[in-house]
């Protein structure tokens, strides 16, 4: 697996903390075997520390966010986190029974403001991959190419709890 880490608002990064976040990572492997790329940034902000990760797994993304008062908890709050949502990718993929949530589909007509603007590698999948990689992305939305009919759709978390899906008109 491919490491990379950076830092932002850390003056130097200490060469041991370095080796443990290489280490921890490493160990995920025992959880999914096929991670291609980790890219970890180390963040020093008002006092406040994170640890933000993105894996690179099979097509998809698994990514992470830890905070705390200090570099090590936030350290281990991440990897934590990541842990959980590898075994949910695990479950999901590898258990044919294992059910998603139910899915509330609604046709929406107008769209969110766009506030931000980020680019991505956009893969075909049905709607259930896509919620499983909004929930493993801990994003509230995600853009799709949707398998079954061949179209570009938006999958987002509701304030109710429940999934919206916005698909392209005609």
């Amino acid at each position: 697996m491919e490491i990379s880490i950076t830092s932002k608002g850390l003056n130097v990064l200490p060469e041991h903390l370095e080796k443990e976040v290489t280490e921890k990572l490493n160990k995920l492997e025992k959880y999914f075997s096929n991670v291609q790329k980790a890219i970890v940034v180390l963040n020093k902000q008002r006092g406040q520390y994170s640890a933000e990760t993105t894996l690179y797994v099979a097509g998809r993304l698994i990514r992470a966010v830890g905070k705390g008062n200090l570099l090590d908890k936030a350290l281990n709050q991440n990897i934590s986190k990541l842990k959980t949502q590898i075994q949910k990718y695990n479950e999901h993929f590898k258990n044919p029974r294992y059910k998603t949530k139910a899915i509330a589909m609604n046709i929406v007509e107008e769209g969110p403001k766009i506030v931000k603007v980020k680019t991505f590698p956009i893969k075909p999948m049905n709607i259930e991959e896509a919620i499983l990689q909004l929930e493993l992305l801990d994003h509230d939305f995600f853009i799709f190419k949707n398998e079954e009919t061949d179209q570009y759709n938006v999958i987002y978390r509701r304030r109710d709890g429940n999934y919206g899906l916005i698909k392209p008109q005609g």
